[in-house]
């Protein structure tokens, strides 16, 4: 078997980055025997420069075997050294790399998971999206049993978004944290809260906050600080009482290395389609694990992506939860992108049963929301 052709469908999604469209970023891997494989590129802003970074490294694993996918990964990765191998191209090489497992399992009948070791479990557990105490309780009322409530501390009084870094005030601090506490009497001690302050905050100002949020009891606290000063996250690590967690703006496992080593974190969240795919994603896991750590994924992407990160979370024995967009903050047409989306349980996502990874693009409605530019 051999790969013949490398293909990247542009879609709309709901995001908008400062006016610049944001879409899905489908990638299709085409082989002489009429097995196509499917990935998940997204990332934003800038989905043009990834579609084109998916199409130049295409050039590189034409003709080649696609069940070589550690080699063809490295052979994409380092052509990327002189330009630099995260941000959008690692984007692209993730697509590619998860499209080469989809092939593989459709070719040997098998779910991706079970040509990575096998699950570890049955059903996935995933958190979802909540802007106030309201939309925690409705969420709680249909069995999700982790929500992540955004901290309206992240906005000034007039509702501008805050620059970076910076501290807090007395009056805002106060705010964040009853606003927490009324989505905590909102859902009761049953679900699991967790908010993520998006890098806003100085090292002192993410400490100060994070003391308070011990009264939550939340399951963690996402990007206090910004994760390239490692010595600054341990320090709020080191400093609160609430387990911190970083991770979707950290690309392949050199990226997560000394983050981990270092024990600047309590958990981590790689991205499927940021880390450089599925096997990347386990060798982040797998680090993770030698220092007790687990591992909650970021994914607010497409299905498609949520379907590559359940395989990986099947897997890894330190699986927490996984991100999942509720579709009252996603587009419409999201699960129509597929002929199988996730199918929700209960607060879990049941594991995709069919071989690779057990879905395939509905090429109508691509063609119906085929972004424009």
């Amino acid at each position: 078997m051999k790969i013949t052709d490398v293909k990247v469908h542009l879609v709309e999604s709901w995001r908008k980055t400062r006016d610049i469209g944001s879409p899905w970023i489908f990638v299709q891997v085409h082989t002489d025997e009429g097995v196509v494989g499917l990935g998940d590129a997204t990332n934003w802003p800038g989905g043009t420069i990834i579609a084109q970074s998916v199409e130049e490294l295409g050039k590189l694993i034409i003709g080649e075997n696609p069940f070589h996918i550690e080699y063809l990964y490295h052979r994409m990765y380092y052509a990327l050294e002189q330009i630099g191998q995260t941000g959008a191209v690692i984007a692209a090489v993730s697509g590619i790399e998860i499209a080469l497992w989809d092939i593989v399992g459709k070719v040997t009948g098998q779910p991706i998971y079970n040509l990575i070791g096998g699950p570890c479990r049955d059903r996935i557990r995933f958190y979802s999206h909540a802007s106030n105490p309201e939309e925690c309780a409705a969420l709680a009322e249909k069995g999700v049993t982790a929500i992540k409530a955004y901290f309206p501390a992240d906005q000034l009084a007039n509702g501008e978004r805050i620059d970076s870094p910076r501290s807090v005030t007395l009056r805002e601090e106060k705010l964040a944290l009853e606003h927490m506490r009324r989505c905590r009497e909102a859902v009761g001690d049953e679900v699991d809260l967790c908010t993520d302050v998006g890098c806003r905050y100085t090292t002192s100002a993410a400490i100060r906050i994070g003391n308070r949020l011990e009264e939550i009891g939340l399951l963690f606290y996402e990007e206090p600080v910004h994760p390239e000063n490692i010595d600054a996250l341990a320090r709020v690590t080191a400093s609160v009482n609430v387990p911190v967690c970083v991770g979707e703006r950290r690309y392949t496992r050199f990226g997560f290395r000394d983050l981990i080593a270092a024990q600047a974190v309590d958990m981590i969240m790689p991205d499927v389609v940021r880390t450089g795919g599925i096997m990347e994603t386990k060798k982040i896991a797998a680090m993770a694990e030698s220092y007790y750590m687990q591992v909650s994924p970021h994914n607010p992407n497409s299905a498609l992506s949520t379907t590559a990160s359940l395989h990986v979370m099947a897997n890894i024995p330190n699986a927490l939860v996984l991100e999942f967009v509720d579709e009252k903050w996603d587009a419409p047409w999201r699960d129509d992108l597929l002929t199988d989306p996730p199918v929700v349980e209960s607060g879990y996502f049941r594991l995709p049963e069919k071989p690779g990874l057990g879905t395939e693009l509905n090429m109508d409605v691509v063609e119906k929301y085929r972004f424009k530019g």
